[in-house]
C-alpha cells in the first residue's frame, strides 16, 4: 500500500514506525506546505541517491557549453587579431576582467558562479600583462613579465579561495621561481630552477599539511581538503624531487658532485622528505592515492640509482632494468594493497563500533 494512500483514507492505522518514505510522501508534504523546494531536493536525494548526479551532470554541460563559448570568441578574435587596433587589443582583456569583477560582485565570493568570475579576473589580467608584452615588444622570457604575472592577480586568489585557481598560481609562481634561479651562478645547485621548484613545492605541501591539521573541525576551512588538490600538489612536488634527487646522486656517483655544493644536501632532504611522506600518508592521513604516490616516487629513486650504481652495460641493461622493475613495482603493489586492505578492515571495524554504540 504506497504511502499517499495510506495518508488519505486507508483503515490501517499510521505511525512513525510503519509510515514508509517514499516519493508521494514527499510530494504531499511539499503540496501542503509542510517542506520548501530545498527540503523536498534533499529529500530525493536521501530517498534515491543516484538522483544527486543530477547536479554535477547539469554543472558539467553548462561548463562544457561555457568552454565552447569562450574558444569561439577567442577564436573569433584571434581570427582578426591583426585587423584591431592597438587600443582594442588592450580594451578586450579589460572588458573582460571588470565585467567578470561585477559578476563576482553580483554573485559572491561564497558561491561557485563567483568563483569562476574570479577566475575571469585573473585571465584578464593575465590577457592584459600578455597583449602588452606582444605589443610593445617586451621580453616575455623575462623575470619582470612573470614576477607580474604571479603579484598582480595574488589578492583575487586570496580572496576567491577558490582551488583550480590556487592550482594555476601555483603553477605560475613555480615558473616565475625557474626564471629567478636561471639567473644565479650554478655553484651552489647544478639545477637551479629544478632545485628551487622542488624546495617550494615542498614548502606548498607542508604548509597544506599544517593547515589541514590545525583547522580540523572547522568547516570555514573545508575547501581546502579537496583530495585532488593535494594529489596534484604531491605529483607536482614529486616529480620535481626525484628528479633533482636522481640527477643530483648520478653527479654525486660519477664524482661531479662539485658542480653543485648544496645539491647532495638537497637530495639527502628530498630522501628524508619522501620518506616522510610515506609515514605521515599511511599513518596520520590515511590516504592511499597520496601514499601510492609517494611509494612510487620511492621505487623511481631505487630503480634509477640502482641502474646509475651498477652502470650495467649497454646490452645488460634492458634485461637488468626489467627484472629490477618488476621487483620494485611488485613488491610496493603487494604493500599498497596490504594497506587498503587494512584501511577498509579499519573502516569496517569503526562502522560497526558506532553501531553498536548507538544501539
Amino acid at each position: 500500500m504506497s504511502t499517499l494512500r495510506d495518508i488519505v483514507g486507508s483503515d490501517e492505522p499510521t505511525t512513525v514506525d510503519n509510515l514508509p518514505a517514499d516519493r508521494p510522501l514527499v510530494d504531499l508534504l511539499f503540496a501542503r506546505g509542510v517542506i520548501d523546494k530545498g527540503a523536498r531536493r534533499n529529500a530525493f536525494n536521501l530517498l534515491y541517491p543516484r538522483t544527486s548526479t543530477r547536479e554535477l551532470v547539469l554543472r558539467t554541460i553548462l561548463g562544457a557549453a561555457g568552454a565552447f563559448f569562450v574558444f569561439g570568441f577567442i577564436m573569433v578574435i584571434a581570427a582578426n587579431w591583426q585587423d584591431l587596433g592597438k587600443m582594442l587589443r588592450l580594451l578586450i582583456p579589460q572588458i573582460v576582467m571588470v565585467g567578470c569583477a561585477a559578476g563576482m560582485w553580483w554573485k559572491g565570493l561564497e558561491t561557485l558562479p563567483g568563483k569562476f568570475f574570479a577566475f575571469g579576473v585573473v585571465l584578464g589580467i593575465e590577457g592584459v600583462l600578455v597583449i602588452m608584452s606582444q605589443t610593445y615588444q617586451l621580453d616575455a622570457d623575462s623575470v619582470w613579465f612573470f614576477r607580474r604575472l604571479v603579484l598582480f592577480p595574488l589578492p583575487v586568489v586570496l580572496l576567491a579561495r577558490f582551488l583550480p585557481l590556487w592550482a594555476v598560481w601555483i603553477f605560475l609562481f613555480n615558473i616565475y621561481l625557474g626564471t629567478e634561479a636561471d639567473q644565479w651562478d650554478p655553484l651552489y645547485f647544478d639545477e637551479p630552477p629544478l632545485a628551487i621548484n622542488s624546495i617550494a613545492l615542498f614548502i606548498f605541501l607542508s604548509v597544506l599539511v599544517l593547515i589541514t591539521r590545525v583547522t580540523e573541525g572547522r568547516p570555514s576551512w573545508d575547501w581546502l581538503r579537496a583530495p585532488w588538490f593535494r594529489f596534484s600538489l604531491v605529483l607536482f612536488t614529486l616529480y620535481a624531487s626525484v628528479v633533482h634527487a636522481c640527477m643530483a646522486y648520478g653527479h654525486l656517483i660519477n664524482g661531479h658532485g662539485a658542480n653543485g655544493v648544496l645539491d647532495p644536501y638537497l637530495m639527502i632532504v628530498e630522501f628524508c622528505l619522501i620518506g616522510s611522506g610515506i609515514w605521515y600518508f599511511s599513518k596520520r592521513a590515511t590516504d592511499l592515492w597520496s601514499l601510492s604516490l609517494f611509494v612510487l616516487a620511492v621505487d623511481v629513486l631505487v630503480l634509477v640509482c640502482g641502474m646509475i650504481t651498477i652502470e650495467p652495460d649497454d646490452d645488460a641493461i634492458p634485461i637488468i632494468g626489467f627484472i629490477m622493475s618488476v621487483g620494485i613495482f611488485w613488491g610496493s603493489f603487494v604493500l599498497l594493497n596490504r594497506f587498503r586492505i587494512g584501511l577498509r578492515d579499519s573502516v569496517k571495524g569503526n562502522v560497526e563500533e558506532a553501531s553498536i554504540s548507538h544501539d
